[in-house]
């Protein structure tokens, strides 16, 4: 989802930089962001796809091993421990991301998480 205007305030401003404009884009405090400018963010939907290795009952079906996590009681925010490597090492090589599109207002009010209205600029 994008917002329709992206004013520099004086957090765009960086101790690198000049303290009356953008560091990224040097519009001035008040003034619109150049339309390139890094600060200007959108909200996306993705889909992210992690493969791993887990351990099931030896004589469970691919339905018993789905229906755990589909439609079970699992919950799945046990997946963020699932991930969580011991020996730290980097998850990239599992995971797979996907664009799917720019979000919307409902999907930004239906998980919570990020509203680019409260974004800082």
């Amino acid at each position: 989802m994008k917002r329709d205007t992206w004013i520099v305030t004086k957090s765009s401003s960086r101790p690198a930089g000049k303290p009356d404009r953008c560091f990224y884009c040097s519009n001035l405090i008040g003034e619109e962001h150049k339309q390139d400018c890094v600060i200007r963010n959108k909200t996306v939907v993705m889909d992210f796809t992690i493969r791993l290795v887990v351990d099931v009952p030896e004589y469970w079906t691919e339905d018993d091993i789905e229906f755990k996590y589909n439609k079970g009681t699992w919950c799945a925010d046990n997946l963020v421990q699932m991930i969580t490597r011991e020996d730290n090492s980097c998850l990239c090589p599992h995971v797979e991301a996907k664009f799917i599109r720019d979000a919307t207002r409902d999907d930004e009010e239906n998980w919570g998480l990020i509203r680019v209205e409260d974004l800082e600029s």
